[in-house]
């Protein structure tokens, strides 16, 4: 099926969209063909449509379509791994689901240890090893992972609700050999608390309604092991996870894994977690996310930079927030009136460039304002604080703000305070790691190209 933001111009022989953004111009039999697919006819064996298929769901401009029924999929060939430090009620929890799959838990060094009536706690009779000492959840999975047996492995944080069920249906997409991990939805579980009201909404384990291709420079650029199904033998030849990183090294997995097979993501299954449960809980997880940016890219170059974007999507944002608005205007309008001609004769060339030019500059914008109020919100600091660049300032921050309101949360106060919190201990984070590391890469902002063009083969005009 298609992506929601693919656009289909010249009868569909023309396709814009996917992440990074991209233009596919089709022969008129491959316009044909995508007709077909997106309205619910199967891929043949044909090789030629098989590699366009795999063009397509590769950009990220289409999403495979089930074709079976989640109860037809088995579990014998799946083992659950839960890693979990003093949190017996968060294991009841995601074991009461998964009655009927195996399962080993890892605890990692409790105050006082997981017994086997725990484990068995209105739900999947699991497996318990133990570790003296806690290591962290990296090391703790490790530890699960070399029990594992069976051809794919399912990591699930205690405190998760997730079925079989649900497990079925990412095992699923497993049926395709290029996937290598499916990771679903983590939405916050319901609740009243502060900090339940703004993760329901604002949760970095939340990455969206969209499906997508995960990796670094998409839409959605990496997916967390909260809940992660993973193919066992390349996790194994890569050696599990860093267990030098005590944050990030899912992050770090994932983006090793992308490199050389697909990971996706698949917001039509949804698990929940809790929100954490005091305030300094929340700004201590905050701070170590942030502080894990340094050390992730020393192992991926770029890819934690606070915005990525072209040099002339930062030229325009910078004009506005210097404020030079007209200037602004007249650069974005020269880079719609240049990307036309790039596009292709199509008879609506002009719109189409003025609607994606619009589109990037305004992603830029949003990305630089948000990135001002988070690692670079020392500077900000320093803009509100000289009178030359206080109007800087301070429309950086409205704008931040305006942007938080323009998403509509329910609770809007919640979500600008909370929000502030947020981003402060996150900011505070990336620059501790920064300092520890002697890196200023999590800093700099990434240059990006402008538009990436592709013509599949296979299916030319004849």
């Amino acid at each position: 099926m298609p992506a929601d933001d693919l656009r289909k111009r010249d009868a569909g022989r023309v396709l814009i969209g996917g992440s990074p953004l991209r233009v596919l111009r089709l022969s008129a039999g491959g316009a044909r063909l995508t007709r077909a697919w997106f309205g619910g006819q199967p891929v043949s064996p044909n090789p030629q449509h098989q590699e366009l298929a795999r063009r397509l769901l590769d950009a990220g401009m289409a999403w495979p379509r089930p074709s079976a029924a989640d109860d037809a999929v088995a579990l014998g060939d799946v083992t659950v791994v839960i890693p979990v430090r003093d949190d017996p009620d968060g294991l009841a929890i995601t074991l009461a689901g998964l009655a009927g799959v195996t399962v080993i838990v890892v605890d990692d060094g409790s105050r006082r240890p997981v017994t086997a009536s725990t484990a068995s706690h209105r739900g999947a009779v699991a497996e318990i090893v133990r570790r003296p000492d806690s290591g962290g959840p990296g090391p703790a999975r490790n530890t699960g992972l070399d029990l594992v047996t069976t051809d794919i492995v399912a990591f699930v944080d205690a405190g998760v609700s997730v079925t079989a069920a649900d497990l079925r249906a990412l095992r699923r997409q497993l049926d395709d050999s290029t996937v290598v991990a499916i990771a679903p939805r983590v939405a916050c579980s319901p609740g009243t608390d502060l900090l339940s009201r703004y993760e329901r909404t604002r949760s970095p384990l939340d990455l969206g309604l969209d499906p997508a291709v995960v990796g670094p420079g998409r839409a959605v650029s990496y997916v967390p092991t909260a809940c992660l199904m993973v193919r066992t033998e390349p996790l194994l030849r890569r050696g599990g996870f860093d267990p030098g990183l005590r944050f990030g090294e899912d992050v770090d997995l994932v983006w090793d894994l992308a490199g050389d097979q697909r990971v996706r993501f698949d917001p039509s299954v949804i698990v929940t977690h809790p929100a954490r449960s005091t305030l300094g809980a929340f700004v201590r997880q905050r701070i170590g996310y942030g502080s894990a940016a340094a050390s992730l890219h020393r192992r991926h170059p770029g890819a934690v930079a606070p915005v990525q974007a072209s040099l002339w999507s930062y030229v325009v944002g910078l004009l506005c927030f210097a404020g030079h608005p007209l200037a602004s205007l007249v650069v974005g309008t020269g880079t719609a009136m240049a990307l036309a001609p790039r596009l292709g004769p199509l008879p609506d060339a002009r719109v189409e460039a003025a609607i994606l030019t619009g589109r990037g500059h305004h992603r830029t914008f949003r990305s630089l304002a948000r990135s001002a109020l988070r690692a670079w919100w020392p500077f900000t600091a320093l803009l509100l604080v000289a009178s030359p660049t206080r109007r800087s300032g301070i429309a950086l921050v409205l704008v931040g703000w305006l942007q938080r309101l323009a998403d509509r949360p329910k609770d809007p106060l919640i979500d600008l305070t909370v929000g502030l919190i947020d981003d402060l201990s996150y900011g505070t984070g990336v620059w501790r790691g920064a300092l520890a590391e002697r890196t200023i890469g999590p800093l700099v902002p990434k240059v990006t190209e402008w538009l990436v063009r592709r013509n599949p083969s296979g299916l030319r005009e004849r």
